[in-house]
């Protein structure tokens, strides 16, 4: 799968935003699923662990903080930069990277000796069977993503009604179908997937200008119209909760943990 400039900008823009959600802190759904892994016996005290798709290296720092040798992968060279600065005070092992896993082989340096868990958490790195093969053959543990499966978020459909339009996802395509397209990934790839499904719900404090800011990123960046479309979004919230006020952006999920054991059929390395 290619990546254009456009998709890697996104998410260079995105950088800062994923930062300060991480200076807030370990969260309830964070910490459960640290919990599910050393349940599983996925984590454990000096394992190798890569994180896929890594944003600012938030689980880098909590695997590390457990003992881990984290290895981080972005396409984003500003989620990486982030990512480093996060992992700075950690004297464990660790290793951050800007690539494409697109593009790698798995007989890189940084991946050549083999990990005993391979995350990717909300990140569209693994994608088809390819992609799941290749994360398999780097892995000789288990083998974790999740995705979304469901998503409400009132004050993104309130606002978008009031505005003339017609409420739509920032998904390109349906949560659940793409749930299903993984767990065939991972099947066609000749592996066992497991799946648990896991309520995860959140609510942000935004100013007018910085939800309608948060509105034109995610749904009106590539329109025609869409510096419009955010100002009527920002004249929408101030009329109804003033120049000085602020919104709760409560959002509703459940996500999908789909994880498999992989085969110690790789070309074991010297550690």
């Amino acid at each position: 799968m290619y990546v254009s400039k456009n998709e890697k900008q996104k998410w260079d823009d995105a950088a800062l935003n994923y930062q300060d959600v991480f200076k807030l802190g370990i969260n309830e759904y964070n910490a459960r699923l640290l919990r599910f892994w050393q349940e599983k016996g996925m984590l454990f005290p000096g394992c190798r662990v890569i994180d896929i798709g890594c944003g600012v290296g938030k689980y880098g720092t909590y695997l590390a903080s457990l003992g881990c040798d984290v290895t981080l992968t972005d396409i984003s060279q500003e989620m990486i930069r982030h990512a480093k600065e996060n992992m700075a005070k950690f004297s464990t092992p660790w290793t951050a990277l800007c690539c494409d896993f697109n593009d790698i082989t798995g007989e890189e340096e940084a991946f050549a000796r083999g990990f005993d868990l391979a995350i990717s958490t909300m990140s569209p790195a693994i994608h088809d069977r390819e992609t799941v093969r290749k994360m398999s053959s780097i892995t000789r543990g288990w083998c974790f993503i999740a995705r979304f499966y469901d998503w409400e978020q009132p004050l993104r459909d309130e606002l978008m009604t009031a505005a003339g339009l017609t409420p739509k996802s920032r998904f390109e395509r349906s949560l659940k179908l793409d749930c299903e397209d993984m767990l065939n990934a991972v099947r066609d790839a000749g592996f066992t997937p497991d799946i648990e499904y896991v309520d995860y719900n959140w609510a942000d404090e935004r100013s007018a200008g910085e939800m309608a800011e948060y509105m034109y990123r995610n749904y009106f960046m590539d329109d025609a119209s869409g510096e419009d479309l955010k100002n009527r979004i920002h004249g929408i919230i101030t009329e109804k909760y003033g120049a000085e006020g602020f919104v709760n952006d409560c959002v509703n999920t459940r996500v999908a943990w789909i994880y498999w054991k992989t085969e110690e059929r790789y070309d074991k390395r010297a550690v």
